[in-house]
């Protein structure tokens, strides 16, 4: 008896799974970005972007606020000529110099 009740909650477990899958890949990007950004929001994880000049030093390092977007400047699907974000402030900040964004501090102690 217990056998064919746990064989049909993970056959229902299955089922719900398969549901919100289908139905988390039928929505738009637009959607899914969103999705992303309320989970990001929810847990609390930090970004930090850092800007590199040509030469490779660090010229700009700060925590971002919600995402990085790259900029299509020509809406055919190709990739854009900038990155833009918000600061932890809330201020905007633009730029078109090689970057990383990382989910921790980089310069942070290693624990």
């Amino acid at each position: 008896m217990k056998s064919a009740a746990r064989k049909s909650t993970i056959l229902l477990m299955t089922g719900l799974m398969l549901v919100i899958a289908i139905g988390l890949s039928s929505c738009r990007n637009e959607t899914q970005n969103k999705i992303r950004r309320s989970l990001q929001d929810f847990t609390a994880d930090k970004m930090y972007i850092s800007l590199y000049s040509i030469d490779g030093t660090i010229v700009y390092e700060s925590v971002v606020d919600g995402k990085v977007t790259r900029s299509s400047s020509s809406g055919d699907g190709e990739e854009g000529s900038y990155v833009f974000w918000f600061d932890d402030k809330g201020r905007y900040h633009q730029s078109n110099l090689p970057y990383l964004v990382t989910s921790y501090n980089r310069h942070a102690p290693y624990k």
